[in-house]
Formats: structure tokens, C-alpha cells, sequence
């Protein structure tokens, strides 16, 4: 129970604060959110004033029983606002087709209106629900419409607009049923400026002093460790505002959720309903302020104090802020130019890929400067199989010089070139950066399963690198997801040309991360970003031989005007297989495209490949073994470097043009 101990400190530690922005609110005990259709507008002698249409998809914060909260089927009417069904006397008048729960809706009302925390607010809507007059009420104001037997209008046939209710009603078969819009109650009281009840402070108090007042079922509370009133069903609407599964539930008499270890529901989870509902309406606020989704998959990173932490599944790339980039950790400040015309914009003809990691653990060490030295980081993951229950699939605890420790070395040994795109501010288009950044999970799912990729494996990838990324130096990245992208890498074929980038930026960051937490620490190794021509390793010449010969044949169609594949490119995936086989077939389909190079007084890179052929060592130019993942490192970093090499000429040629 550690997680939900730190989520009910969290609840604790946050309560009261403002964090500003549009975040969701801490849920308090005994309420629930739930989606709100109808408001209805009352006087204080609970009169009828007027009616309106709540937008699509407004969640509104609603007072709940433990049963109300946990509905499903069957009677279990919330406290104030709820359905149609339940509040509206005259509901089976007008064509309602569900049960009518009216009676026990009232009676639970009447009840709170009769105890010693009774509210006027609360007391005007239990004299107009009483009145039975709800429906006419909607009817007569416009809300609803009648159709020709008198019922309440399930379908929009006649020309012209619908009426607002028919767009945030879900609808079967294109009908609405009318008791399934929830009303919520605005109550106009002479003095008082606050009139919606779900927003009253007031109004909140007085349900959690009565519900507190009530005989409840006492019971030793794990969390707290002490005698409590204890939660009989839990909380769910953890994600989303429908979303039913519960990540605890042990009330099932029938099945297996408890029998076979206890004896009682009580012995499988005896939590303090307080405790319930704080933990659970913390986790609720954290997945809405700073949870990263993936479909019904959650991970949230939370500090109990409620300060900011990054996740470790969000893209690194993400934590900048290019409108307002802040350059004081880059080593080389020549690196990077802010253009005279307009200063709050970056001169992106200067790349500073490179200094990319370096700005964004600057922003990653700010965030560890925010928190006291001892305070504590959880990380948990959450995942549903099911629609109704719900599974902590990874849960740990850091202290903040750990937690940041740990994505500092994933910076470290998983960054290698990826190509991203910016968005200007200025609406000039798009900028491409080659950024020495960690592929993100997404980019790392699409590269290793590519078109097969699926929501479950999706998931499952997920929840394998999560322990990759947060867990530090000694948490080695599985090889089977190395050895996929390099597969994908090798293969261009059917992929789209920044797929293929994207893919081969992918697996040379994973082959990079593996070799650096190999398991074996005699395997151990780092790789430069910048082209290591003292490196003799077999894999990495036969990569720098490749980037060449496909630099040579693409110049030779760029100056003839033709775009196709390069022999190269085709080969890549038979190369990677017999480098010594297939390089002969490459180097033979090079000479046509060299001569055309020494027939205009370029080029032909017979030189470079000379200088890279010098480098095997004995014996290893004609070994024809598959090649492993530094193959891909050694052909990226020579490509990187030929470009680099071509923007150079380019800025040189430019230069000098603008001189003359």
C-alpha cells in the first residue's frame, strides 16, 4: 500500500494549493466528477427560473455515496444532481423508458435537508423536485421538444437545426433516451454571487460533514495503521470521467477477487474510506495534470509536494522551448546565432543538434533545484485488461538526486541523431534539427514493429522501457528490441524516406544504450557522435563504406537530374547479411556513376573509400559474417559527416559570393 500512502500525503500536501492553469481540481472526499447535460435554475424558495444546455462534455464535480460513485446498474441516486430518471417526478409522464428512481433520489435528499448540515441551496431543489413539474418545466422552455403522442422527442427528423440536446445526449441508433441527461442545479439566493451548487464550496462542506456524521463500518485501516471507518467499494473515473475499471475491488463474493486467500473482503484490502477517496482523487488530478497516456496505459511521475516532475516517457525533445531557448548550458555559445531582425527567434542555419541534451538536463537539473533534498518522487504505471479493473503494472520510489541521476544517464547513453521537426512561431514553415536527443517510446515503437504495430504491443513496449529509462545505469535495455530495429534500419524498403531516417536514428541510439549497459561489463562501451575515423572495427568501416558509395552514386543523379533508389540503399539489407559479397556488387555499379563525376571535375570519392579501406585490419575486409549494430553507428556518423562537410562548402560558397 506504499503508492496509495504517498498518493493520500500528496492529497494532504496539495489540498488548498493553487497551481493556477485550467487543471482539473483535487476531487474532495465524498464528490465525484461526472459529464453534466442539463443546468436548471432556481430561486431560493426552489422555483423554477429557467433552463439551459450544458456545452459537449462538461465534467462537473458532484456530490456521491460509495454506492452512487460506483454505479453501474440498479438504484444508487447521487445526493444532489443525477439523471433525469432520478430527479424528475414526472419523468414516466413524458415517454421515459427506463426504471424511474425518483423515490429513493428524494428520500436521500429529504434526509440530508432534515440533518444538522442541511444547506438553503440544497433545501431549494429538494421543495422543486418535489413539485414534480421537472419535465413540463424542460418542455416549456425549449430544452425538450413533444412529438405528436405527446412524449418527450427522441429523434431530430424535421428540417433546420437540433435542438442542443440532441448534440450532447449519446445516442443509439440515432435516438436519445432523455432520462440519461444528468441535471445540475444553479440556485439564486439574494446576496449570494455563487449560484452553481457544483462549484459552492459551501454547498461541498455540507455533504462531507453529513456523510462524516453517518454510521459507517469500522475497520483497521493498512494505510493509516489505526481503527477507521472503511471503504467498502473504491473509487473509479481514474482516466476519464466514464471510465469504469477500479484498481481496487475486492466485493465480489461469487468469483475468485479474494476467496482462496481470505476469508473476508475486509482481510484482502481494509483501506479507510478518507484515505480511499483522497488517494484516489490525488491519482485522478496527478493522470489529468501530468499523466502520459497510451490509450488505457497511464505513467505519472509525481513529487508529494505536487511540484512539476518530468516523466520519463515523455519525449526529451519536448522539454524545449524553442521560442524561448535558453542557451547558458551549451559549451559552444558560437554555435548557435539569434538573427539581427528578430531577436526572439533562433537562425536555424545553424544546427545545434548537438548541443541539444545539453540544454534540455539544464531544464531537467531546474526542476531537481525545486525540490527539497529529501523529498520523495513516486512513479507508477497503470494499465486496464479489462473495463472494469485496473493493475499498478510498475511502481517505484526515488529520491529526487536519484530520479534525475537516472535520466541524466538515459540522456547519455541513449542519445544519438534524431530527425525532428519545429514549428516556427512566426508562421515561416516548418524547420528540420538533426537532435542529439533519446528517441522517444513512440518513435522507438514505430521503428521496432513498425506497420504490425498494434495497441497491445504498444503497450507492452511501453511498460519494457519504463524500467529502461527511469531505472539507471544498471537496467540494460532488451536486446530483442535492439536487434528488431536494427532489422528495420537495414530494410528502406516501404518506408517513406523520414520513416527510414526516423528508423535508423532509433537503432543506433538502442545499439549505443545496449553496449553501454551490457551486461557484461567487459562489453562495455561508448560511442562519439562524431565520426571516429581511428575506429578499426570491421562493422564500423563497412558501415563508413556504404555512406560513401551511396554519397557518390546520389551526387551523380542529383546532377543528372535523377531521383531513384540508390544501389546502395537497395543492397542495404543483403549487405548488412555478407558485407564482402554484396560490397563487390556495390563497388562494381559505382563505376558508371564515377565516371560521370570525373567527366564534370568532381568528386568521384575514390579517395575516401581508399582511405577507409586502409583501416581493416587483417583478414577483416573479406570476413563475411553479418554485420552487427555498429554497422549502422559507423554509416550515420559518416553521413552525418558528408553533410556536414556539403553545408560547409555551401555557406563558404554563399560567403564569398556575397563578398564579391
Amino acid at each position: 500500500m506504499s503508492w496509495m500512502q504517498k498518493l493520500y500525503q500528496t492529497y494532504e500536501a496539495v489540498s488548498g494549493q493553487d497551481f493556477g492553469g485550467d487543471d482539473e481540481s483535487l476531487t474532495p472526499v465524498g464528490h465525484t466528477m461526472q459529464n453534466a447535460h442539463i443546468a436548471i435554475v432556481l430561486n431560493e424558495r426552489g422555483e423554477f427560473q429557467t433552463a439551459r444546455v450544458m456545452p459537449p462534455k462538461t465534467a462537473i464535480m458532484l456530490p456521491a455515496t460509495e454506492s452512487s460513485e460506483n454505479r453501474t446498474s440498479g438504484e444508487a441516486p447521487h445526493p444532489l444532481a443525477d439523471k433525469i430518471q432520478y430527479v424528475a417526478k414526472d419523468y414516466a409522464n413524458y415517454g421515459g423508458s427506463k426504471k424511474a428512481y425518483f423515490d429513493g433520489y428524494y428520500k436521500q435528499l429529504q434526509m440530508w435537508c432534515e440533518s444538522a448540515f442541511k444547506h438553503p441551496k440544497v433545501q431549494a431543489v429538494l421543495d422543486y423536485v418535489g413539485k414534480g413539474t421537472l419535465v413540463a418545466d424542460l418542455l416549456n422552455v425549449g430544452v425538450f421538444q413533444l412529438d405528436s403522442d405527446g412524449k418527450v422527442l427522441n429523434k431530430w427528423e424535421a428540417d433546420g437545426e437540433a435542438p442542443l440536446i440532441f448534440s450532447v445526449l449519446p445516442k443509439t441508433k440515432g435516438e436519445i433516451e432523455f432520462g440519461s441527461a444528468l441535471v445540475c442545479w444553479c440556485v439564486e439566493i439574494a446576496g449570494n454571487v455563487q449560484s452553481e451548487t457544483w462549484t459552492d464550496k459551501t454547498v461541498q462542506q455540507s455533504w462531507i460533514d453529513y456523510i462524516g456524521s453517518s454510521v459507517a463500518q469500522q475497520g483497521f485501516c493498512l494505510v493509516q495503521g489505526n481503527d477507521a471507518a472503511v471503504a467498502t467499494m473504491h473509487p473509479a473515473k481514474l482516466r476519464h470521467t466514464g471510465d469504469k475499471a477500479k484498481l481496487i475491488s475486492s466485493n465480489d463474493t461469487a468469483g475468485y477477487t479474494f476467496r482462496g486467500r481470505f476469508e473476508t473482503a475486509e482481510e484482502a484490502a481494509s483501506v479507510s474510506a478518507e484515505v480511499s477517496a483522497k488517494a484516489h482523487s490525488a491519482l485522478r488530478w496527478l493522470i489529468s495534470r501530468q499523466g502520459i497516456r497510451n490509450g488505457d496505459q497511464v505513467t505519472v511521475a509525481w513529487a508529494i509536494s505536487g511540484k512539476e516532475i518530468p516523466s520519463p516517457m515523455k519525449d526529451a525533445f519536448d522539454e524545449i522551448d524553442w521560442d524561448n531557448l535558453d542557451t547558458s548550458a551549451v559549451e559552444n555559445e558560437a554555435e548557435i546565432d539569434m538573427p539581427s531582425e528578430d531577436k526572439s527567434s533562433i537562425d536555424w542555419s545553424v544546427n545545434i543538434g548537438r548541443q541539444v541534451a545539453a540544454i534540455i538536463k539544464k531544464k531537467l537539473h531546474g526542476y531537481r533545484a525545486d525540490l527539497k533534498e529529501n523529498e520523495q518522487i513516486s512513479l507508477l504505471m497503470l494499465d486496464s485488461a479489462t473495463p472494469g479493473r485496473m493493475a499498478l503494472t510498475y511502481y517505484q520510489e526515488f529520491l529526487p538526486t536519484d530520479y534525475f541521476a537516472n535520466l541524466d544517464v538515459w540522456l547519455d547513453d541513449f542519445s544519438w541523431y534524431q530527425c525532428h521537426s519545429i514549428d516556427r512561431s512566426n508562421g515561416k514553415k516548418p524547420e528540420t534539427l538533426w537532435a542529439v536527443v533519446p528517441p522517444s517510446p513512440f518513435a522507438i515503437s514505430h521503428a521496432v514493429y513498425g506497420k504490425s504495430l498494434s495497441d497491445t504491443l504498444k503497450k507492452q513496449l511501453y511498460a519494457r522501457l519504463l524500467p529502461v529509462i527511469a531505472g539507471g545505469k544498471n537496467v540494460p535495455i532488451p536486446f530483442d528490441l535492439v536487434q528488431q530495429s536494427f532489422q528495420a534500419a537495414c530494410n528502406p524498403n516501404g518506408y517513406e524516406p523520414w520513416e527510414w531516417q526516423r528508423n535508423i536514428g532509433v537503432a543506433c541510439a538502442l545499439y549505443k544504450g545496449w553496449r553501454a549497459r551490457h551486461s557484461d561489463s567487459s562489453q562495455r562501451r561508448t560511442y562519439d557522435m562524431s565520426l571516429d575515423t581511428q575506429n578499426r572495427s570491421r562493422d564500423y568501416l563497412y558501415g563508413r563504406l556504404l555512406a560513401v558509395a551511396e554519397n557518390i552514386e546520389s551526387y551523380a543523379l542529383y546532377l543528372a537530374e535523377e531521383k531513384r533508389a540508390t544501389t546502395a540503399e537497395r543492397y542495404m539489407q543483403r549487405f548488412a547479411e555478407h558485407p564482402f559479397a554484396t560490397w563487390r556488387n556495390i563497388e562494381l555499379a559505382l563505376k558508371p556513376y564515377q565516371d560521370r563525376l570525373r567527366s564534370r571535375g568532381k568528386d568521384t570519392g575514390t579517395q575516401a573509400i581508399g582511405e577507409i579501406m586502409e583501416l581493416f585490419q587483417h583478414n577483416d575486409f573479406t570476413c563475411d559474417n553479418r554485420l552487427s549494430g555498429e554497422f549502422l553507428l559507423g554509416y550515420h556518423c559518416q553521413k552525418m559527416e558528408l553533410t556536414r562537410q556539403i553545408t560547409e562548402r555551401k555557406a563558404a560558397k554563399q560567403q564569398k559570393t556575397e563578398t564579391n
